[in-house]
């Protein structure tokens, strides 16, 4: 399962989705800007971050994933773990 269709969903919405025993990403905005040299506007952005150090649960991300599969949390905690593994043994190789 792709689960970072869910976690661009989540991403759009909050400021923080966590990913269980793997990290967090975490949104910044940034407002318009103008840029008086040019005399151009820069459109507000989000800026995406990562903090592998946030590992917790906090269940948004699997409780979104049940919703929108359709499919119970314990099955959805269940992908979340088997993409995290796969995840992470890519990152070791």
């Amino acid at each position: 399962m792709m689960i970072e269709k869910h976690i661009s969903a989540l991403l759009y919405r909050y400021q923080c989705v966590s990913i269980p025993e793997f990290g967090a990403f975490i949104t910044e905005i940034s407002s318009a800007r103008y840029n008086e040299v040019s005399g151009t506007f820069s459109p507000p952005k989000k800026n995406i971050l990562f903090n592998a150090l946030l590992r917790n649960n906090d269940g948004l991300l699997t409780n979104h994933i049940a919703l929108e599969e359709g499919i119970s949390f314990e099955a959805a905690a269940i992908q979340v773990r088997n993409t995290v593994d796969a995840w992470n043994a890519s990152l070791r190789n």
